[in-house]
């Protein structure tokens, strides 16, 4: 019995040095989709509520069923300043710009900040593309919306 004890507090001793060093919590979900949150800006705390997996942030709470929910960790992701962004879903990110194509004509593009106020809509032209300027937006967490796609960004 000392010895499982033991065991235990050492493993959870491991993942709390794993997590100190990390910077990142990962929630990793069953349709291949991982959600990051940083842990010095976001300060992710992790609750379990009846059948869910709750994250809340300093923006934010985020609820997971677990049966959709693979694992979670912690991850150490090395950050360097980025200029420019290509997604494989057609977005580009230049400074506070975003440019999407590939969309449907006349469909719309959202962006709404972490606690669900929408800030900007635009409209996709007739060639599939939108432009989206953040100059005006303050700092934080925003949601981009586009038809099929949905990212989060962070506004530094």
């Amino acid at each position: 019995m000392k010895k499982m004890i033991l065991s235990v507090v050492g493993l959870l001793l491991m993942g709390a040095a794993s997590a100190m060093a990390s910077n990142e919590l990962v929630i990793h979900l069953t349709s291949g989709i991982a959600q990051r949150f940083v842990l010095i800006s976001e300060q992710p705390t992790i609750t379990f509520e009846g059948d869910n997996i709750v994250v809340k942030t300093t923006t934010a709470e985020v609820s997971y069923a677990m049966e959709d929910v693979n694992y979670f960790n912690y991850e150490d992701q090395t950050m360097t300043p980025i200029d420019e962004v290509t997604t494989a879903d057609g977005m580009k990110i230049t400074g506070d710009h975003i440019s999407l194509s590939g969309l449907p004509a006349g469909s719309k593009v959202t962006v709404y900040g972490a606690a669900g106020q929408l800030y900007i809509t635009e409209t996709v032209d007739e060639d599939g593309h939108a432009n989206v300027s953040l100059a005006r937006l303050a700092r934080g967490v925003y949601i981009i919306n586009a038809a099929n796609l949905s990212t989060k960004i962070t506004k530094k």
